[in-house]
């Protein structure tokens, strides 16, 4: 579900509905109840490696269908 999460905040930035990743961030932990402690999804991302994120991603819409692949902002915020 956390990458789930890190997906769609991407996808947020990419599609101008929020500004920042520290937007992003933010309105994560402050409206869903994201771990503060993990500072947000984009934050949780880049700690574990964007790149590791979005080949977790991949391997999961190819077992699970499309709806796992990484958009196009998370994969260039390499």
């Amino acid at each position: 579900m956390i990458l789930s999460m890190v997906n769609e905040s991407y996808r947020c930035l990419e599609e101008h509905i929020v500004q920042t990743e520290s937007d992003v961030n933010l309105g994560m932990i402050l409206g869903t109840g994201f771990p503060p402690f993990r500072g947000g999804p984009i934050a949780f991302a880049r700690s574990r490696g964007i790149p590791n994120i979005v080949a977790r991603l991949q391997e999961l819409a190819k077992q699970h269908g499309e709806h796992f692949q990484p958009c196009e902002r998370l994969k260039s915020a390499v």
